[in-house]
């Protein structure tokens, strides 16, 4: 449902590693009568190649991208999930929301189960109803058995892939299937079969927001808001697919999810993605966070002192006499809160104003005096008392 439909992948990976691992693990079958077969054995085998390989890129991004926690979040997603689940689920799969704190736009999903949100597309969603689309589609995938479709579709390769494997490598039998087949990626079935799922999994997913009592129109705006990353402009053609594929009449019991709920929600969330923006040098994405974070929770001591901080950093034309603002808002909401009394003190610092400075380290000393980085304030605050000491004599 995201931009990208992918778990990111190592150094090793391959162009067709990148369009196999998308089909294999996204993807899958559309229904259990499709599953049925001549060859149970092979059937059997290549399933049993799918849930190695699942749990081996499972792994792989476990070792490489780092779990968002947030238990009210978690459990808030898991209420949307819950409510969303079809009846007639796969025996013996459990869906379950894995959250990434990872900047990109991407959502995708295992066969197991697993369907993985990475905090960059979460900040990005405004209504429950977006998110009840985004698992929708997932859940598609998943309770369908898209995956084992599309690796039924490329099953000699896979098989013979499986067969020859030996010391098996995280996801390299992907690159085995390449260069058993001679090709650079999935046949021109395959990527036909995959791009069928994901439209199936479009329309089905709708369906199922509209029968968990969601407005369907509040759930695509999620094409709106993804508009501006979406380079290929597959986004606008989805849209428009699914908002043909709309009944004639939108059921009346279809209710508008609370949006201000939804932003509480995700305060925390937009905090940390505002930090981690910020800590890669991402300015307009950590404005962009830290803004919507302030837009639904205003008077957010913590959200005015990380402005504050995106600001100064970046130090365009203008942005320190915002963060100053910004600094001072926080300390109207939370008197108690240190760190934007530190702030304040280093850039009169730096500004000459040492007395200024002064007044505010020792405040930030005072309402923190256990603070790791106290060390750094107190070699400020001796630097202004030697030149303020200077100046009087």
């Amino acid at each position: 449902m995201a931009v990208l439909h992918r778990p990111k992948t190592n150094g090793r990976a391959t162009a067709a590693l990148t369009t196999v691992i998308v089909l294999f693990l996204c993807l899958g079958c559309s229904g259990p009568g499709a599953l049925i077969s001549g060859n149970e054995t092979r059937i059997e085998r290549l399933a049993q190649l799918l849930s190695f390989e699942t749990r081996m890129q499972q792994c792989a991004i476990a070792r490489r991208s780092p779990p968002y926690r947030d238990p009210e979040l978690e459990q808030f997603i898991g209420q949307i999930l819950t409510v969303l689940m079809p009846a007639e689920a796969t025996e013996g799969i459990m869906p379950r929301v894995v959250l990434i704190s990872d900047a990109a736009l991407n959502a995708y999903s295992f066969p197991d189960g697993a369907i993985y949100l990475h905090t960059g597309l979460l900040t990005r969603l405004e209504n429950e109803a977006e998110l009840g689309l985004l698992l929708a589609h997932e859940l598609i995938h998943v309770t369908r058995q898209h995956a084992l479709q599309v690796l039924m579709a490329n099953q000699e390769e896979a098989a013979e892939a499986f067969v020859e494997r030996s010391a098996p490598d995280s996801l390299s039998w992907f690159q085995d299937i390449s260069a058993a087949s001679g090709r650079t990626g999935p046949s021109d079935g395959v990527l036909s079969l995959g791009r069928s799922l994901e439209l199936e999994a479009d329309r089905l997913g709708l369906d199922m927001v509209i029968k968990a009592n969601y407005d369907p129109r509040e759930a695509l705006e999620i094409f709106e808001h993804l508009i501006e990353d979406d380079k290929k402009g597959t986004g606008v053609e989805r849209a428009a697919a699914l908002f043909q594929a709309l009944p004639p009449f939108i059921p009346t019991a279809c209710r508008l999810t609370d949006r201000s709920v939804f932003g509480r929600h995700l305060q925390q969330l937009l905090f940390e993605q505002a930090r981690l923006e910020l800590r890669y040098g991402r300015w307009d994405e950590a404005l962009r966070c830290v803004i919507r974070l302030l837009r639904d929770a205003p008077i957010h001591a913590r959200g005015h002192y990380l402005l504050g901080e995106i600001l100064r950093q970046r130090n365009q034309a203008g942005d320190v006499p915002q963060a100053l603002a910004h600094y001072f808002r926080a300390i109207a909401s939370d008197p108690s809160f240190a760190e934007p009394h530190k702030a304040i003190g280093l850039i009169h610092f730096k500004e000459g104003e040492a007395r200024l400075a002064r007044g505010f380290f020792e405040r930030a000393l005072a309402l923190a005096p256990l603070s790791n980085d106290n060390d750094y304030v107190r070699s400020y605050l001796t630097q202004c008392i030697i030149t303020i000491e200077g100046e009087d004599l």
